[in-house]
């Protein structure tokens, strides 16, 4: 039993995308009684539901969801912003009494909610931004990274490979602050204990034939139309060009792909996302993975149970 003194219990549920974090987040909040904080960098935008695998209005219906459709594509959102709101969804479900259940596969947003990384506000240089990503497409990514490495060394050699987005965050922070991002950033301690599942597939061949998978469900449930009316309404945002599944598409419909072309381009850049989800999250010692090898949901459910009722027994048993 945990007494009131304690710190309230968060369920933390990471991992790649398409490996079916959705479906089992839905399933233990319904018997936790939880409710869930998508913690995914594409869900917050509004109108892009297909391409970001975006819970369906029946999957939100069935079980509370917070920090979907926050802003619009050609809006700005940074990982400040997710961290305050998300950080209020929180004490609120918790004021509720129900259990928060963190689901999504951004680590960046995961970090700052659930590992106390305070993230320093900046307010967005719009000027810089268009400027770095001219640049970018000029002289490509790696000029920015060479450009952020004069400025903050560890960030440079932390960010992804082809991640613009937060190389031209980092380099705008740096600039702004006058010291290195790495260095503004710090943390501080959270009052939850948080209890971190992944899920992920030894077998990665079983992870990229989901995601083909997928990604021939989402383009017979509209996806190109839903890229056409995005990219008609708002034009080629930053969000909209950094989204994969979005961007070649957006290809196609400027005819610079053709629809194999795109497709292609979709998978291949969702394995390398996976990929690189993988590999932050393993950075987490704390996260207890679980394979999707050979397992259907029920499963899954099962051996999720198992290992929240023992954390939770563990550390009941430890505090006293």
């Amino acid at each position: 039993m945990i007494q009131p003194a304690e710190k309230p219990w968060v369920i933390a549920l990471m991992g790649p995308t398409a490996s079916g974090k959705t479906a089992l987040s839905i399933k233990l909040a319904q018997t936790l009684a939880g409710e869930i904080i998508a913690c995914d960098s594409r869900t917050i935008y509004r109108h892009m539901d297909i391409g970001t695998a975006k819970p369906s209005r029946s999957e939100q219906d069935s079980i509370p969801h917070h920090l979907l459709d926050v802003v619009e594509p050609d809006q700005v959102y940074t990982v400040s912003q997710y961290q305050e709101e998300a950080s209020a969804k929180l004490a609120e479900i918790v004021g509720r009494g129900r259990v928060p259940l963190v689901c999504g596969g951004t680590g960046f947003y995961a970090r700052a909610l659930l590992e106390g990384l305070k993230i320093p506000e900046v307010a967005p240089q719009e000027n810089l931004r268009a400027e770095l990503s001219a640049r970018a497409e000029t002289d490509g990514v790696e000029s920015l990274r060479n450009l952020l490495r004069e400025l903050d060394p560890q960030s440079a050699d932390k960010i992804g490979k082809n991640d613009k987005f937060r190389l031209i965050r980092a380099i705008e922070v740096s600039q702004v602050l006058g010291k290195p991002f790495s260095q503004a950033a710090r943390r501080e301690e959270i009052p939850y204990r948080v209890i971190w599942l992944g899920l992920t597939a030894d077998d990665r061949e079983i992870l990229k034939k989901r995601i083909r998978e997928r990604i021939v469900a989402q383009l017979a449930e509209g996806l190109v139309d839903e890229v056409r009316t995005i990219y008609m309404q708002f034009g080629a945002t930053q969000t909209i060009m950094n989204a994969i599944t979005y961007k070649e598409y957006v290809k196609f419909i400027r005819g610079e792909y053709s629809l194999e072309e795109a497709y292609e381009a979709s998978v291949q850049h969702t394995i390398s996302l996976a990929k690189r989800q993988l590999t932050w999250f393993r950075a987490n010692p704390e996260i207890d993975w679980i394979s999707i090898d050979q397992k259907n949901l029920d499963q899954l459910f099962t051996e999720s149970m198992i290992k929240i009722s023992s954390k939770m027994a563990c550390e009941s048993s430890a505090a006293t």
